[in-house]
């Protein structure tokens, strides 16, 4: 969901302006060794061996396993292996607070209660039970619970504190705690209020407003929207409200409620570049496809600050079926962006050959990539690809022996120079440069191809030579 929001935090950024002013083998012998029998796909859940012996983890290793899975917010693993480390130790209160935090963000409310019960049975002054705890009253829009739950943490819930003072219109208090606290947050709410006070005749809804982008950008969805409702109430004409209102939503992926919001704000102001591309957003995820390529083609138009507008368009090409578009503007995009990276170049060239048989467009891109990365064998095996689909071998050949020459463990330029022998006739260098791209990737794409393709030239070779 982080990833999500990206663009959504630069369109955002925008906004704060306004409101203050992504075989086989195991060795090569001869033509005559049938790889068939050997070659080797993903198994099958049936196919997998199971080893006579398993070691479980340790405690260490659970926790371990936990954190990262936390991190790359793969919250139903890290609640299996805090589960884990907590049934192996259980006199230990970390995992259990870990294991509270990930069902909190997996909104497993009651389990995380259980779980902060049994932790305060271990160790009832942990501030870290009375923190967690009133994030779940803050998650359930209980603001008075979660501010009492707060109160109860010490100097360690000095941020929480301050956010709830902050709240509930206590400036000096929250300044304080806030300004006290190492929380890298707390200067997005200060910052609030330094920015209101540049302008001493605003009114209080200005300020509840500010507070209400400070509490999006550090992600306290509910307090934005209690804070930004009273703001609607007073003028259901603000403009950027509405679109706080909207974002807001969105993070909480109540969808359909942002449209709803975030249409109003484009009613009110239809030439806002920013509402263009939430609306374009929104309706990508509502599966309304029209709708969406409509905004996010006038946010384009007016050049939107989202950074991931164009990424948006092509995924909703590609939703829609629309390779041409989808891959038109990914060329665009490299043609105009000297930082594009091969990744990019790939991805386009794939549609154009795949999907569209168009290899005059391929072949453009795949010349500006030799000509923008000369030392790339990446690059070469890509120009090598297009030569070889639009049939010109002997130009193929020399762009792979080019990429092999530059990055001689790829296996791709072998792939595809097998290619090349097999349309050239020359069976026995296919044969080899297929067995090749097999041992540098065995159990990759690029060595499962080769392998399929070792022995399906194989089988057709025997016959003739039996005769």
């Amino acid at each position: 969901m982080r990833k999500q929001l990206l663009g959504l935090a630069i369109a955002l950024a925008v906004l704060i302006v306004a409101i203050s002013v992504w075989v086989v083998v195991n060795s090569f012998q001869t033509e005559e060794a049938d790889l068939v029998e050997n070659t080797q796909t993903a198994p099958s859940e049936n196919e997998v061996e199971t080893p006579s012996v398993v070691r479980s983890k340790t405690y260490e290793e659970h926790m371990r396993s936990g954190a990262e899975a936390l991190a790359l917010e793969n919250f139903e693993q890290a609640e299996s292996e805090f589960a884990a480390a907590a049934s192996s130790e259980p006199s230990a209160i970390e995992p259990l607070l870990n294991l509270t935090e990930a069902q909190v963000q997996l909104k497993e409310f009651d389990k995380a209660r259980s779980n902060l019960l049994a932790a305060e049975q271990l160790d009832a002054t942990n501030s870290d039970i009375f923190i967690l705890r009133g994030i779940i009253f803050l998650r359930e829009d209980n603001f008075l619970e979660a501010e009492q739950a707060f109160s109860k943490g010490g100097t360690s819930a000095d941020f929480w504190s301050g956010l709830m003072a902050a709240f509930f219109d206590r400036r000096a208090e929250a300044e304080k705690l806030l300004t006290e606290t190492t929380d890298a947050r707390a200067p997005e709410i200060i910052s609030a209020y330094t920015e209101y006070d540049r302008f001493p005749d605003s009114p209080k809804t200005h300020l509840d407003t500010l507070l209400s982008r400070a509490f999006v950008a550090i992600g306290e969805y509910e307090l934005a929207l209690a804070k930004i409702g009273p703001v609607l109430e007073d003028d259901a004409n603000y403009r950027d409200a509405w679109i706080l209102t909207g974002y807001a939503q969105y993070a909480k992926q109540n969808f359909e409620l942002a449209r709803e919001s975030w249409q109003t704000a484009y009613a009110l102001d239809p030439g806002k570049p920013e509402t263009q591309y939430f609306l374009g957003l929104v309706n990508l995820e509502l599966k309304n496809l029209d709708e969406a390529e409509k905004f996010l083609l006038l946010a384009r138009e007016n050049r939107s600050a989202a950074t991931d507008l164009e990424e948006k368009l092509v995924e909703l090409y590609l939703s829609s079926g629309k390779y041409r578009a989808a891959a038109d503007l990914l060329a665009e995009e490299i043609e105009s962006n000297t930082q594009a990276t091969m990744e990019e170049f790939t991805r386009a060239i794939s549609l154009y050959l795949e999907k569209l048989n168009d290899g005059r467009s391929a072949w453009d891109l795949a010349n500006l990539a030799t000509k923008r990365f000369p030392e790339s064998g990446e690059a070469y095996n890509l120009a090598g690809w297009v030569s070889l689909t639009n049939g010109y071998l002997a130009e193929a050949r020399t762009q792979l022996d080019q990429s092999i020459r530059l990055d001689p463990k790829s296996p791709w330029p072998y792939y595809n120079l097998g290619r090349v022998f097999e349309k050239d006739g020359k069976t026995s260098s296919a044969l080899a440069a297929y067995h090749e791209a097999f041992d540098l990737d065995s159990e990759g794409p690029a060595g499962l191809l080769a392998g399929q393709n070792y022995n399906r030239l194989l089988a057709e070779t025997k016959p003739a030579q039996n005769e």
